[in-house]
């Protein structure tokens, strides 16, 4: 069946808890995403029994065998068995539009699912992506109802922003510490298509043409890249060795581990880096709102979580089924 101009779909590679796991997989048909395609990079994740029921969503389990059938080792790093696995995914879909994210990545739209829609819908043909880009959350220091979100920030403005620490934010990160690109739609069904994690690329290697959202559409993609310590601290090994830390990050994290400290001693000095790099001051928070390179918003993830996945019906691990 022809889906309209405005029907879109997500794809993903996830590995991740339980409960976020399924925030994220609520998020999204709570959204209005017509199918979610979810690759589970632990083929034994406890939450492919809980989701697989859903009728809008189909749990693939990444074992040996399904990265041997679309052309990689399951040893392979992990940046080239997601963009291997999401160029499958996209390629099952024959209309509408494509969404890829990472787990931790929101969707967000200040008129809601309507938004989405209208800036799909308002596409030309020639358009083959719409990229939205990135609000990367911050931890306040100052209480607040609303959750505060980084925009990318032109270089005199995060060099004002972020004064003697700007070293940890760039030189291509545009103020942010993970992706300031964003991530894209891409129109369903175009041959030869292949995805990396923010954009596709054509046959040739050339990158699709795009529109590109600003903050002025409404649309942003929240990025939970480090909403606490403990999450950070558990990642940082991994991020390390698939080079999510700028250089610069990265050798202050090697020099803290290769200082002899003791453990204490180690993990403090690791928290106060996390808080320069996360954390925000009153007085750069005030910078920010300044320089308008913050989006502040009341944001749930957890509240489409009960209303989007019947659980009183999905049996979840140490829960009988109701």
């Amino acid at each position: 069946m022809a889906e309209g101009s405005n029907a879109w779909h997500l794809i993903a590679v996830v590995n991740e808890p339980l409960e976020e796991t399924l925030r994220f997989a609520s998020w999204y048909l709570d959204l209005g995403a017509r199918s979610l395609i979810l690759l589970f990079d632990n083929p034994d994740d406890p939450a492919i029994p809980v989701l697989s029921p859903h009728p809008a969503i189909t749990c693939i389990p990444c074992t040996t065998g399904f990265w041997r059938s679309i052309g990689i080792a399951a040893r392979a790093r992990f940046p080239k068995r997601q963009i291997r696995a999401l160029t499958w995914a996209y390629r099952q879909i024959a209309s509408g539009w494509v969404l890829s994210v990472d787990a931790d990545e929101f969707l967000f739209a200040n008129g809601g699912a309507g938004d989405i829609r209208a800036a799909l819908a308002g596409q030309g043909v020639e358009t083959q992506a719409l990229r939205i880009e990135t609000a990367e959350v911050v931890p306040a220091l100052e209480r607040s109802e609303k959750t505060v979100f980084r925009t990318p920030m032109p270089r005199a403005v995060r060099r004002d922003v972020y004064g003697e620490d700007v070293p940890l934010f760039g030189p291509r990160r545009m103020g942010l510490v993970g992706h300031p690109q964003g991530k894209s739609f891409i129109r369903a069904g175009l041959q030869d298509i292949y995805l990396r994690q923010h954009w596709a690329h054509d046959a040739e290697g050339q990158r699709l043409p795009e529109v590109v959202l600003g903050a002025a559409s409404g649309l942003y993609l929240l990025h939970y890249l480090a909403p606490e310590y403990e999450g950070w601290r558990r990642k940082m090994a991994w991020r390390l060795a698939s080079s999510g830390f700028t250089k610069y990050v990265g050798d202050c994290i090697r020099e803290i581990e290769a200082a002899g400290h003791a453990e204490a001693a180690r993990e403090a000095a690791l928290l106060a880096l996390y808080n320069r790099l996360h954390r925000v001051r009153p007085e750069v928070l005030a910078r920010m709102r300044a320089h308008g390179v913050c989006l502040e918003a009341e944001v749930d993830t957890a509240a489409p979580l009960a209303r989007m996945l019947d659980l009183s019906v999905l049996t979840l691990p140490g829960r009988s089924a109701a």
